[in-house]
């Protein structure tokens, strides 16, 4: 899937930049990455549509092919944040619990008994090999919700009548 490679690739380009910017962290930063996502999505959907379909799509198609997108960016994102976390730079890992820990401090719904635990459970998770799979299937249904959208708006059946 050459529009998977080409999102997948501007995002980690993207996270590249925000790691060398000190923007890692930065909530809007973040929010970008889904413009980035959703714009690929329907780029990807509309040229596939156009391109290789005559210009005709079902939305049930569009919907696969957006999901298919999303797959092979979640594999190229996630294993990009892997080898991040895991070989480049590990501090990362701190400051993502600093911020989890505050997170969960200020939330009525953690008690603080399990406060411990659950920061422990996500750290030893950010770098564990099974969290490849976990974070490809929560990357894919992000781009699932997104594909509905885009396939809402791409979706053109030909005329039967014509």
């Amino acid at each position: 899937m050459t529009y998977g490679a080409i999102i997948g690739l501007v995002l980690v380009v993207y996270s590249v930049l925000l790691y060398l910017t000190g923007l890692t962290f930065n909530k809007a930063s973040g929010f970008i990455q889904y413009v980035i996502l959703f714009v690929g999505l329907y780029l990807g959907t509309k040229s596939y549509r156009d391109k290789v379909l005559g210009g005709y799509i079902k939305f049930s198609k569009a919907l696969v092919f957006g999901l298919i997108i999303s797959v092979f960016v979640g594999i190229i994102t996630v294993f990009f944040n892997f080898i991040m976390l895991r070989y480049i730079d590990p501090g990362l890992i701190d400051k993502y619990m600093a911020i989890m820990e505050e997170t969960f401090q200020n939330s009525r719904f953690i008690q603080a008994d399990q406060m411990d635990e659950m920061l422990e459970r996500s750290r030893e998770s950010m770098t564990a090999i099974w969290s490849l799979p976990v974070g490809v299937f929560a990357f894919s249904l992000f781009g699932f919700i997104f594909s509905l959208v885009t396939s809402a708006f791409l979706k053109k059946e030909p005329n039967p009548f014509s």
